[in-house]
């Protein structure tokens, strides 16, 4: 009985639509944790903007913005525009990361109610958000 209870309501959650409006900080990028962040640096974050369809945020170098459509579930990212500042390698490389990432998102899981993973056509997650 309790496994059926349990089946019902992880396809209950996973099959609710989820809210990604709102500000989320990127805490993984294709698995991979941040590296420390540099003096002056902001953190990098996502901010989706569900009446305009519009995704701003900061890669930890550079300001991007770009549209995106979103039905509760799926996702498609527009390609985005960028300020095209230079800073550390590794954050350079963490900048790319979180662009090619947006690329490769097609669905959107919830772990819990102030975690996002970005996932790829696979079902694997390209980028894991926490909501600010």
């Amino acid at each position: 009985m309790a496994a059926v209870a349990a089946g019902i309501f992880t396809f209950f959650s996973c099959c609710q639509n989820i809210d990604i409006a709102g500000e989320w900080n990127v805490s993984e990028v294709e698995g991979n944790a941040l590296p420390e962040l540099f003096e002056g640096q902001k953190a990098p974050f996502l901010s989706f903007d569900a009446a305009e369809g519009r995704l701003h945020g900061n890669t930890g170098v550079n300001i991007i913005n770009s549209s995106y459509n979103f039905d509760g579930r799926k996702i498609e990212i527009g390609m985005a525009a960028s300020t095209m500042m230079a800073g550390p390698e590794e954050w350079m490389k963490v900048e790319r990361g979180i662009i090619d990432a947006l690329g490769k998102a097609k669905t959107v899981k919830s772990p819990s109610k102030d975690t996002l993973e970005l996932c790829d056509s696979t079902g694997t997650a390209v980028l894991t958000l926490v909501r600010q």
